[in-house]
């Protein structure tokens, strides 16, 4: 009998462990086609569900043309000129999370070059935050029964803060605290340049109907911390960090917080986990990446080098048929997890496929199809996720079909 109690004990344990600490939800923007809207569905298909969105049909896209963190696409967002709200200007939804009590939120960002900051008023709120319950935002009176939310907004230049619902707002709106440099400088945002922004919240704890002030948020950019609040209490009752809250606009209740030209904000590598350890950009050094020119190969059969048209010169492998090959020995992998692998490509084909391998073809990674990228001369990034266990390994490209050229390729941790 003890030893039967002594298993379900151990069982409930590792259950309550596994729970806690569930594979992260990733978004790398990689499988839709290029140039699509990113509908809510589309958004489903991708693993992210949410009841209701404003503007994701209308004025979000995939861009596979101009910039990405990683991969060779992102989510491009439109905040025409003259315009404030989620309803006319970028894009709203509450996206469903696992409850946890305590959550990270990661992801990358890039304003267009010509980002326009408003016209006489300045401020709009970015990308993605936390939230959990009724999501009590917009003016509200935050009571403990009707949720929180915290989402990132620029101010003034591109002043960078926080801002965040919760018991005891200082005035009808939420508070904010403005991100700060070690040096004790404020935070703003550049155009024309990737940042990452990780956020934390953690929601307090509840003692007989009291809200005990003990909840944080902390924000992390660019790997270093640049805000932390504590002592925050944001429910009386049993709500958890439920949503990550897409809600990117300009506004302001008032036409002059609206954007004096056309803008655009660019979103990738988007991740959201109750495991810091998930979040590799709080690593030192970030996330482990590697890039292979792929003319650097340790062993070959069947191609040929030969001078790239492809940005950055240098050469290109070519000559690619079918169950060709090339390998990378000696190439260490640190942490057991989930990779995005990375190709640089040219063909003038479609139906091409390559397939990645480690030690000579006895585990094979995955497959990916090779485009019509339009010509030998034009290159383009594509990309799939892998399984890697942490190891030194000989890496493999193999041509199931041939038909494309390789200029490079790259592996990334995701988590």
């Amino acid at each position: 009998m003890k030893k039967t109690l002594s298993l379900l004990v151990l069982l409930l344990l590792l259950s309550n462990s596994a729970a806690a600490f569930a594979a992260p939800k990733i978004n790398t923007f990689e499988r839709p086609a290029r140039g699509s809207a990113y509908t809510l569905s589309e958004w489903a298909t991708d693993g992210w569900n949410a009841p209701w969105d404003l503007g994701m049909s209308t004025r979000t896209w995939i861009d596979g043309y101009n910039f990405n963190h990683s991969g060779g696409q992102s989510l491009r967002v439109f905040y025409p000129a003259g315009q404030i709200d989620p309803a006319n200007s970028g894009a709203q939804a509450p996206f469903a999370l696992t409850p946890g009590r305590e959550y990270y939120l990661s992801y990358w960002v890039r304003f267009s070059s010509d980002f326009s900051w408003g016209t006489t008023q300045f401020a709009g709120k970015l990308g993605l935050g936390l939230a959990g319950g009724a999501a009590c935002s917009g003016g509200q009176t935050c009571t403990g029964y009707n949720g929180f939310s915290s989402r990132m907004i620029w101010r003034s230049g591109g002043q960078a803060a926080i801002y965040y619902y919760h018991m005891g707002n200082n005035g009808q709106y939420g508070d904010y605290a403005v991100l700060k440099n070690s040096n004790g400088t404020d935070i703003y945002y550049p155009k024309g340049t990737w940042v990452n922004i990780v956020q934390r919240l953690k929601v307090n704890t509840v003692t007989n109907g009291e809200a005990n002030p003990d909840g944080e948020i902390q924000i992390w950019y660019n790997g270093t911390s640049a805000a932390l609040i504590t002592g925050l209490r944001f429910v009386r009752n049993a709500d958890l960090v439920d949503k990550a809250y897409f809600s990117s606009f300009f506004g302001g209740a008032t036409s002059e917080f609206a954007p004096a030209n056309d803008s655009y904000v660019w979103y990738d590598d988007l991740k959201a986990s109750t495991n810091r350890a998930d979040i590799c950009e709080l690593n030192a050094g970030g996330c482990f990446t590697r890039t292979f020119q792929a003319e650097n190969y340790t062993a070959m059969s069947g191609v040929m080098t030969e001078p790239t048209p492809d940005a950055g010169g240098g050469l290109n492998i070519g000559g690619i048929d079918s169950q060709d090959w090339i390998a990378f020995g000696n190439v260490s992998v640190p942490k057991t997890g989930t990779y995005l692998v990375e190709y640089r490509v040219a063909s003038p084909n479609a139906g091409g496929k390559l397939s990645l391998d480690i030690d000579e073809g006895d585990t094979v990674l995955g497959q990916i199809d090779i485009p019509n990228t339009g010509s030998w001369s034009s290159y383009r990034t594509v990309s799939h996720t892998v399984q890697i266990t942490a190891g030194t390994y000989q890496f493999g490209l193999y041509a199931a079909t041939g038909g494309f050229d390789i200029n490079w390729w790259k592996i990334t941790q995701l988590y």
